[in-house]
């Protein structure tokens, strides 16, 4: 947290003592990264704007619920999951078909300032200098980003946390109310079906590497 803005924490205590304000800071701090899991797990940009706005409606109900010694971002990303999961749980029942053929149909949306944000890398669109290795690289991610369509949608948001948000296996064990021990061998597996429909690259087998001019490549630790 940059020096001289409030904690999640802060943010929570000054909302339950009826600080309106607060709990705006609390959506505009966290409701692109909700709508980024919840598009990318989706796939519909309707239903993830939706569901975005019903998390933050359940989360401001509940919130005198949150755990204030457990980081926030963790426990409002397990709402807004939930109710992706529920969703597509009762399309999968409509249609009478495997919940995990649900909806497949874009790669890309707009982001609100109108920047073309592509799902597969974090940072957004790719500043490589050589046009070719950049398009070569967006042409992999989105091939990535096909190929998590084809995984069953708790395995899709494994994949979803761990590689594109970046968080920690503790931290998606409590999102996913299990034990970090079953969401290694999940991820795992997912990872083995990806291995059949794409070809590894390097920055895919290691999401923290950033490839250099010259071929050689820089990873950050881990931390996680």
């Amino acid at each position: 947290m940059l020096e001289g803005h409030p904690t999640d924490q802060e943010l929570v205590r000054q909302t339950l003592a009826g600080d309106l304000q607060a709990f705006q800071l609390i959506v505009e701090r966290h409701q692109q990264a909700v709508y980024r899991i919840l598009y990318r797990l989706l796939r519909n940009k309707q239903d993830a704007e939706d569901i975005a706005q019903e998390t933050f409606l359940r989360c401001h109900r509940h919130l005198g619920r949150f755990d204030q010694d457990r980081p926030f971002a963790p426990w409002l990303y397990r709402i807004a999951t939930n109710l992706a999961l529920s969703s597509l749980r009762h399309l999968a029942r409509r249609r009478s078909i495997p919940w995990d053929a649900c909806d497949n149909r874009v790669s890309e949306t707009k982001m609100a300032d109108g920047e073309q944000y592509n799902l597969a890398f974090r940072e957004g669109p790719s500043r490589d200098i050589n046009p070719e290795a950049a398009w070569e690289r967006k042409e992999f991610r989105l091939e990535i980003v096909n190929a998590l369509n084809h995984l069953k949608p708790p395995d899709r948001l494994i994949v979803i946390l761990r590689y594109f948000e970046e968080l920690s296996y503790e931290e998606i064990a409590y999102i996913m109310q299990t034990r970090r021990n079953s969401i290694e061998v999940r991820l795992f597996r997912a990872r083995q079906k990806l291995r059949t429909m794409i070809t590894l690259q390097p920055d895919w087998e290691h999401p923290r590497c950033h490839h250099q001019e010259g071929g050689e490549a820089t990873c950050a630790p881990a931390g996680k």
